[in-house]
């Protein structure tokens, strides 16, 4: 009888270490992550404005970034990403510097079941096609359901904490500024993706100029967007996003100006024929709406070091058509060029003096893409802008020289 005990204690231990083992094999670490060095040259971005007269400039740069993911045995997840030196050469590192090392993701995932999942923390979210929400730093709190083709992603994020301010009153009071909404995604459609956004923003906190308490916060504000992306036949793709901000809603790193809510939006139809493909981009931004600083090209708008110009900068109503060609040489090169042309017309409730009030802008600007070897790519940018201003503005002395700027960068993931 001792023996069948000892037997089936054993065969019970063996089982144990058999599911803890393959409850650990379900779980690890993966470190990925990605890096660049750039070269960047700028001549006359002032537009011939500035007295003493400005030089042309050339900065060089680099970053390096880690991706930390690690899995649980149940599936829960943790996600980090550390930058190291996000700055100019500027002699030895300066360990100073807030930008030499920090974190912009730090949360974690727990999925309850196949089709939901919840994460906390600090991450970085991009809704709809990039043209208002495109990886946008938040920490808060979302849920992921996913099934059947459609994606619904309830959020509730912090924006300022009360408690971690330096105005008394919104220690005192928890004055907080957060965010709450969601955003749903439709795939079920075949070749096509669509949804929408829809977000309100909260703000109690004490506006503080100059030391000084002058009332409350007016962020406060309904925000939203409908997009949709698809193909036709294969060779046709056909994408667009209508975008509304309530008047002081702030979204990334701009805000609307003005004293009306602002809307915008773009459409853009591609042709793809095997290494030719050729798009058309046509948008709009009306009372002070600003894009997400990603959308745009080279010159105008977009996350390049070397855009001259922020589409909806300082309020300004723009309308813009942007032709883009792009052609794969082979496997490992890809050219790309683009010809835009954009009209900002200055709004006149804007808050601030504008001084180039109506204007147009041409960009003429190209791309290269090299793959240097597998997880290596070599990038070279280039991109003139030609701006004229109206007749009153060239009767006041406003000069209208073109800028010139250009980069090379190499880009290594692992």
């Amino acid at each position: 009888m001792k023996k069948v005990l000892a037997t089936g204690a054993a065969l019970l231990m063996a089982g144990s270490i058999a599911t803890a083992a393959e409850m650990d094999d379900q779980s690890g670490v993966k470190i990925t992550g990605n890096a660049r060095a750039r070269v960047i040259y700028k001549d006359s971005y002032d537009f011939g404005n500035s007295d003493p007269e400005q030089k042309a400039t050339t900065t060089m740069d680099s970053r390096v970034r880690f991706e930390v993911r690690g899995t649980a045995a149940g599936g829960a997840y943790i996600h980090g990403r550390i930058r190291l030196a996000e700055e100019k050469f500027n002699g030895a590192t300066d360990s100073s510097l807030d930008s030499n090392i920090y974190v912009d993701k730090a949360y974690i995932g727990i999925p309850f079941n196949d089709a939901f999942t919840l994460e906390g923390g600090k991450y970085r979210v991009s809704y709809g096609n990039g043209f208002m929400y495109d990886d946008i730093g938040l920490a808060g709190f979302r849920g992921i359901y996913a099934a059947d083709g459609i994606r619904v992603i309830p959020f509730v994020e912090m924006q300022s904490e009360g408690q971690s301010s330096s105005i008394e009153n919104d220690v005192l009071e928890d004055n907080d500024s957060y965010r709450f909404g969601a955003a749903l995604a439709v795939t079920s459609i075949e070749n096509w993706t669509m949804g929408a956004i829809a977000a309100y923003d909260t703000d109690d906190r004490v506006e503080n100029v100059d030391g000084v308490a002058t009332g409350n916060g007016n962020a406060d504000g309904f925000w939203g967007s409908v997009f949709a992306k698809g193909t036709i036949a294969e060779v046709f793709g056909l994408e667009g996003e209508f975008a509304y901000a309530e008047n002081g809603v702030a979204l990334d790193y701009v805000q609307g100006a003005g004293t009306d809510d602002g809307y915008g939006g773009y459409v853009r139809g591609s042709w793809n024929m095997d290494a030719l493909t050729l798009a058309l981009d046509l948008g709009f931004t009306k009372d002070g709406f600003a894009p997400d600083p990603f959308y745009g090209f080279v010159m105008i708008g977009g996350e390049e070091p070397i855009n001259a110009v922020a589409i909806g900068a300082n309020g300004a109503d723009y309308v813009w058509a942007g032709l883009r060609v792009g052609y794969a040489v082979t496997e490992a090169l890809s050219l790309t060029g683009n010809l835009v042309w954009a009209d900002a017309d200055s709004n006149d409730d804007a808050p601030i003096e504008q001084t180039n009030r109506v204007y147009d802008l041409l960009e003429i600007s190209g791309v290269l893409k090299y793959a240097v070897s597998k997880g290596c790519t070599f990038s070279w940018y280039a991109g003139y802008l030609q701006p004229d201003y109206d007749g009153r503005l060239d009767a006041a002395g406003i000069e209208d020289d073109g800028a010139f700027g250009t980069y090379a960068k190499f880009d290594v993931n692992f």
